[in-house]
Parts: C-alpha cells; sequence; structure tokens
C-alpha cells in the first residue's frame, strides 16, 4: 500500500474550489439570452416577423467577440465555440426533425 499524501488547502482555496463548481446566476443569464434567441430564430411559437428576424441577425451576424452582449461574447462566455455553434445552428435550418428535439431541451 502506498503512502498518500494527502495536501489540506486553505480555506480560500477550499472556497475557491466550491465556487467554481457553483453555477452562476450570470451564466443562467447568458444562457437563458442564447436560448430565447434560438427559440425566437426557429421556434414553432408565433412570433413577429421582426422578432424571427432580429433572432437570425443576431445569431447569425459578423462574430464581434469583444462587443459586450453580441452572439460570439455570450457564447464565448458559456464556453462554448461561436463559429462552431452558428454551423450548428444553421444546419438545424436543414433537419427541422433534430431541431424541434433539441428546442424542447431549450424550453
Amino acid at each position: 500500500m502506498s503512502n498518500a499524501r494527502f495536501r489540506t488547502g486553505s480555506s480560500e482555496e477550499v472556497e475557491s474550489a466550491a465556487s467554481s463548481r457553483v453555477v452562476k446566476p450570470e451564466r443562467n443569464l447568458l444562457a437563458a439570452v442564447l436560448a430565447r434567441a434560438i427559440c425566437d430564430a426557429f421556434g414553432s411559437a408565433q412570433c413577429d416577423r421582426h422578432v424571427v428576424r432580429s433572432a437570425r441577425q443576431w445569431l447569425f451576424g459578423k462574430l464581434t467577440p469583444a462587443r459586450s452582449f453580441s452572439f460570439a461574447w455570450v457564447a464565448q462566455h458559456l464556453d462554448l465555440d461561436p463559429g462552431a455553434l452558428q454551423n450548428t445552428l444553421k444546419s438545424y435550418e436543414h433537419n427541422p426533425d433534430m431541431l424541434e428535439e433539441r428546442l424542447s431541451m431549450l424550453r
């Protein structure tokens, strides 16, 4: 049997580790913003055309990660690759069944 040594961290290290596992409200808010845009852009709910157009422009516009609350900025703060996410969302337009399945997870 090995003599494993356990390092006990300071209370600050323990708190930091615990807080990194806690879901932050800001992250929940960003996830909700992204989910709402996806539902508005692709959902079957009756939305005004300008809402659908706005959501699609936000999702598929130029990637501007330095601009706060842009699609790319939100995606990066959710640890998602904005370009890959855009490509995935574009592929849903050609596969409505998969889209409906995924949208049901957001609701």
